[in-house]
């Protein structure tokens, strides 16, 4: 994982810093050499990790290449019960933890995520699974915002739609901070934490935006 060191025994966090290993072999060689061009056998290899820890620790490459920008959902719905512990607006609720989650990243985190980013848009399988993990986590969330709201009328429905806004602004984010040439250095979490803030800020009045 790209996340803060984790709390635990030492096997814990012997396991956590091999895939944090492998994440850190693998994004640069997929951007180098090309994401199909690199095989889990030479993950494997250059990590000194089995192929059998290599699929404990990950569904496949797709799920590995995803990482930086996974952990970020990860990290949130670990937090899922305090963040929906507040009151108010649940877009904001929601797009002000996602932020926070965002600013707490790890040392070394924006250039993985710029890479994983950029995969994302270049490969379709990678993409596809991305997607999966944004509809596994629209599920938790919006089952944990339904217990919240105690049935509400139109609780789920509600949810719903603002979990497909956060994470769309996420996304629309995500593309803009890593679309500069030089953003594998030179972009910053307070980079991407500003343009969440002015996407999901933006929300309302482009709902309200009338055709001519």
């Amino acid at each position: 994982m790209t996340t803060q060191a984790v709390p635990g025994t030492l096997r814990s966090r012997r396991i956590a810093r091999s895939r944090q290993r492998l994440v850190e072999i693998a994004l640069p060689a997929f951007a180098e050499r090309g994401y199909d061009a690199v095989t889990v056998d030479w993950l494997c290899e250059q990590a000194e990790v089995s192929r059998r820890s290599f699929f404990r620790y990950f569904d496949g490459k797709e799920d590995l290449a995803l990482t930086p920008l996974n952990d970020v959902w990860r990290t949130l719905i670990g937090e899922l019960d305090d963040v929906l512990a507040g009151s108010g607006p649940l877009l904001t609720v929601l797009g002000e933890a996602l932020i926070d989650v965002v600013e707490h990243m790890p040392p070394g985190w924006e250039h993985l995520a710029v890479l994983s980013a950029r995969l994302s848009g270049r490969y379709p399988g990678v993409d596809a699974a991305g997607m999966l993990t944004c509809e596994r986590f629209t599920e938790h969330v919006v089952g944990a915002i339904v217990a919240r709201l105690d049935g509400a009328p139109g609780a789920d429905l509600s949810a719903r739609v603002v979990c497909a806004v956060a994470v769309a602004g996420h996304r629309a984010a995500v593309d803009t901070w890593c679309s500069a040439p030089d953003a594998g250095t030179t972009a910053t979490r307070e980079d991407l934490a500003a343009l969440l803030r002015a996407t999901l800020a933006a929300v309302p009045g482009a709902l309200e935006i009338r055709l001519p």
